[in-house]
Parts: structure tokens; sequence; C-alpha cells
């Protein structure tokens, strides 16, 4: 069978029925949901069953139904035969990553989930009642350095570039009425859209930084392991090398920007060096997408939902 590198989906890419496919298919992925449930206080099944987009939305839901549908995605691949020779989240899926490369076992993971969809959750509530309506947006056509410089040009106030997903989009994260004026110099500037995200909090912004020191505290009441098989971080691209190094990044990442596009050029040097295939491996297709924008040489599949990986499989075997 094929030797994957396993890219995660993070915030936004949840889904109604997400991952409903593989919890029909495998009894594991039936347990994983009742330990994540038993976890969040709530049923998760029912929850991307029966749940509308709204229900999905809030901090607290996503980052439990996203991290399942990425642990679900992996177990099955691992049930039909897939090994990983390396993995990489972006943002909430860098937890995803860290339990693919043993780094967490299905426990600590959603324990680790529930404290920090709590504090983002939290420290968004604050940010909003301190300083006025807070949101993300995607800014298309532009890179992440002359974003950071038109905003810092402009000056204006709470607004920052928490993204860099590649060399032709960046994530705002702020004060919506900053982005609002923000939007035109974009435009202006060559950016062809800036599009509103189905996130709800100034994440990977300093915002958040208040959240840090509380979950640094968090994980360190944790057992981390030292992983078995590569991760890359997307707080700076770099390998984890141990498991005091994944608290230390995993606590940085709330308060400072996704650098994806640094990710994908380690990424694009791992395929040269092992002929692995990059799949995403969570609902949906984002991350497929931005390594064909990326300009690297990375082909990507997503490998998220049943029929994906029994096709997959088939035509690895033929």
């Amino acid at each position: 069978m094929a030797s994957i590198l396993a890219l995660y989906p993070g915030q936004g890419s949840q889904s109604p029925l997400m991952a409903t496919d593989l919890y029909q298919a495998s009894k594991k992925v039936r347990d994983l949901f009742q330990l994540a449930g038993e976890i969040a206080g709530r049923n998760l099944y029912a929850l991307v069953s029966e749940g509308s987009e709204d229900d999905l939305k809030p901090t607290q839901a996503s980052q439990f139904v996203i991290t399942l549908a990425n642990r679900s995605a992996q177990i099955r691949l691992e049930e039909t035969g897939h090994t990983f020779v390396g993995h990489s989240g972006f943002s909430l899926g860098e937890l995803s990553a860290y339990a693919g490369a043993g780094i967490l076992d299905d426990t600590t993971l959603f324990t680790i989930v529930k404290r920090r969809s709590e504090l983002m959750d939290e420290e968004a509530r604050k940010a909003q009642q301190r300083y006025g309506e807070l949101g993300m947006a995607a800014v298309i056509g532009l890179g992440f350095a002359a974003v950071n410089t038109i905003l810092e040009e402009a000056r204006l106030p709470g607004l920052y570039a928490s993204n860099d997903n590649g060399p032709q989009q960046v994530v705002l994260s702020g004060l919506t009425e900053s982005m609002l004026k923000a939007k035109d110099l974009l435009t202006e500037a060559g950016a062809r859209r800036v599009i509103p995200l189905k996130v709800s909090g100034p994440f990977h912004t300093p915002f958040m930084q208040e959240a840090t020191t509380g979950f640094r505290a968090f994980l360190d009441s944790l057992s981390f392991c030292d992983p078995t098989s590569l991760v890359l971080s997307s707080v700076d691209g770099s390998p984890i090398k141990d498991g005091e190094d994944a608290k230390d990044h995993l606590a940085r990442q709330l308060a400072q920007p996704v650098r994806w596009t640094s990710v994908l050029g380690e990424v694009a040097a791992l395929v040269q060096q092992t002929g692995a295939q990059v799949a995403e491996v969570g609902y949906g297709n984002v991350l497929c997408g931005l390594c064909k924008n990326s300009k690297l040489d990375i082909s990507c599949i997503a490998l998220g939902q049943e029929t994906a990986i029994q096709t997959f499989g088939k035509e690895i075997r033929q």
C-alpha cells in the first residue's frame, strides 16, 4: 500500500455529515466518536449527522468535529493498509498530526481539544466585548509580506495577517471594522477577493496572547511522547523534536501566525526524498487547493471520505 505524507485541515473545514461515512464503515471510528463524545460531554455523531452549519460553527463544536474527522480518516487509512511517513496539520490540525505521529493518545488529544477550544472561545469573547466585532477573512491574490506591509502602512487598529497560506493567499484576523477598511486597500494593491471565513474568533493574533500562558500550563500537566515519525509544525515549518517541543509549539500557535508556506516548502522536499503521496487526511480539500496554488511540485489528493479511501486503495493495488 501507499506511503502517505498526511496534511490535516483546521478550523473552517467543518461541514454537516462530515465523517459519518467513516463512522458507518469502521468500529474503531465509532469507538473514537464515543470517546470524543464522552470528553466533549455531548453526542458528536448526532451533532454532525443532524446539525446545521450554524450548529458546527462555534469554536467548541468545530474543533471537536474537525479533529474527529481528521483522526477518523487516518484510522481508516491505517485499517486499509496504508502507512505514514510524516504529518503536518494546519492550526488545529496540528493536534491530529501529533496524534498520528504517536505524540498523543486519543484521550489526551480530545482532552486538549476541549481545553484549547474553551480558552480560545473565552479569549475571543473577551476581545469582542472589549474591542467590538471580530473575525477572519481570506485575501486572494497577495502574499504574506505584501499584506503585512499594507497593514503596517495603513496602521489599522486590531488587524493582523494571521495565516500565510501560500504565495497568493493570506488570512486576516481581527477587528471587522478595520478589515472592511483594509478591503479597499488590498484590492487596490492587487487582491482579487477578500472572503469572510467560517471561524468565530481572531485566532493566531495578539488577541489570543492571554490564553497562551494558561494553555501552556495545562499542557505541562499532560503526558506527551516523543514522535515516532516526522511532524512539521505549522507555527514555523520546523520538525517537532520531542514532547516538550510539541507543547511549546502548541502554546505558541494560539497567538502566532500559521506559516503554511514554510510547511509546504518542507513537504515538497520530502516528496522528492521519499516519493510519498501527499494527502489531505480529513474532511474537504482546502489543503489540496493550497498545495496546487503553492507553485511547488506537490500533488495532493483528498482522502477524508470512505469512497475516496476505497478508490485510492484500489488504484494502488492495480
